[in-house]
């Protein structure tokens, strides 16, 4: 399988100016200009003249099995459907479970994986849920050596009501099988900490790092910006060398804890850098509860928001776009060791969103076949229910203003 991409103005994430790309197989062959198909093949040729072209887009969270089930088991999530993430651009997955690991099982995780891999994705796995007891194997060591899709460990839940409130020697135990696994597995071994509105915040993590041989490194806290003291406890980690991880499509935030804002707000202060990263939280639920702890409302969320705010944050806020996209490309490609992803490169696997002029995802390649044609979808998963079921118009992006 050959094709050709002609007079994209390509950002890999940085710019490469407008030039030429030719995908062979699964892999990016070459970039250049002027660049044709050989005689004897006979590929499928792209003019993207007044189109961006970018990398692929990593959601490093998604509940790709479903999540939920606080308010009973009506209230479980369902599935992620393949054509779901294509037509939000996203060509890598990470999926995880969430508060409810008895009736969603870290087998059937991995088979969802295993499925949309087989769909066309990249998808890898966190190994455990809200309790960090939730493994294949008796320990996440052996999880990280022996199952290629384990690359860490999460969503594990501290400073919230649903966690199993890990005491911090079981945390320092799960940080330390992770460091080593990740060793001997030749993987990231990060550990993916959800952090809920408890007034500990991130407290248990630092103490962890202050007091143990364990880097700043191995953690990757996730929903940083839910709430202003836990955002002000980011900033600081960011400025001691750690990674953290906002939270897009959460729209019922204050404005300034929403993901375009967190991120201008980063960009203004110098601190925009490669250990900021976006994920969508997709398929997972949006409970609502008061301040009693009791739940009264129930909403369920998309990967639809991940490029949304980024859009937002480049057209608003007018954070350049190399930058903007680092954070769902080359920034989660590294600091989860992904092989030959987020950026486009000579080599690298060809997953690819082409852009209009303003931003919108009009096509999308993964893994070099395409899955997105004129912002609709072309390949779908086996078990969508239909055509046309499917081919519902994207949930309309924010008016952005100048």
């Amino acid at each position: 399988m050959w094709t050709l991409i002609k007079n994209a103005r390509i950002f890999a994430p940085e710019l490469l100016q407008e030039r030429d790309l030719l995908l062979v197989g699964n892999r990016v062959a070459a970039l250049g200009d002027d660049l044709s198909l050989p005689p004897y093949v006979n590929g499928e040729v792209y003019d993207l003249h007044g189109h961006y072209l970018v990398p692929g887009f990593i959601d490093a969270h998604v509940h790709i099995c479903g999540g939920g089930g606080e308010a009973g088991p009506s209230s479980r999530t369902p599935e992620v459907q393949l054509s779901q993430l294509t037509q939000a651009g996203i060509t890598t997955v990470v999926g995880c479970l969430g508060t409810d690991s008895i009736s969603r099982s870290m087998e059937e995780l991995l088979v969802k994986a295993n499925a949309l891999e087989e769909e066309g994705l990249t998808c890898f796995v966190y190994s455990g849920g809200y309790q960090a007891d939730r493994m294949i194997f008796d320990t996440l060591r052996k999880d990280l050596v022996l199952i290629d899709k384990v690359i860490g460990a999460g969503e594990i839940a501290i400073s919230d009501h649903r966690s199993a409130q890990p005491q911090k020697s079981e945390l320092e135990h799960l940080a330390a099988e992770a460091r080593v696994g990740g060793m001997l597995g030749h993987k990231a071994g990060v550990i993916h900490i959800h952090l809920g509105e408890g007034k500990r915040g991130l407290s248990p993590i630092i103490k962890i790092i202050e007091e143990t041989e364990i880097p700043i490194s191995q953690f990757m806290p996730t929903h940083i910006n839910r709430k202003e003291t836990l955002l002000e406890q980011g900033v600081e980690f960011l400025k001691a060398g750690g990674t953290i991880d906002l939270t897009a499509g959460c729209d019922d935030f204050e404005p300034h804890l929403q993901v375009p804002f967190v991120l201008k707000s980063l960009y203004e202060q110098g601190l925009l850098n490669d250990r900021v990263t976006v994920t969508s939280d997709g398929n997972g639920s949006l409970p609502q509860f008061s301040e009693a702890g009791i739940l009264v409302g129930m909403g369920i969320g998309s990967v639809y928001v991940l490029w949304r705010d980024i859009r937002e944050a480049i057209l608003r806020y007018k954070i350049p776009l190399d930058i903007a996209l680092r954070t769902i490309t080359s920034n989660p490609a590294r600091i989860l060791q992904l092989k030959n992803k987020g950026m486009i490169r000579e080599g690298y696997d060809g997953d690819l969103v082409a852009l209009s002029d303003d931003l919108m995802i009009e096509k999308v390649w993964a893994k070099g076949r395409i899955m997105i044609h004129d912002r609709k979808p072309v390949v779908f998963g086996v078990y969508e229910t239909s055509l046309a079921s499917h081919l519902q118009t994207v949930e309309t992006p924010r008016l952005v203003k100048g």
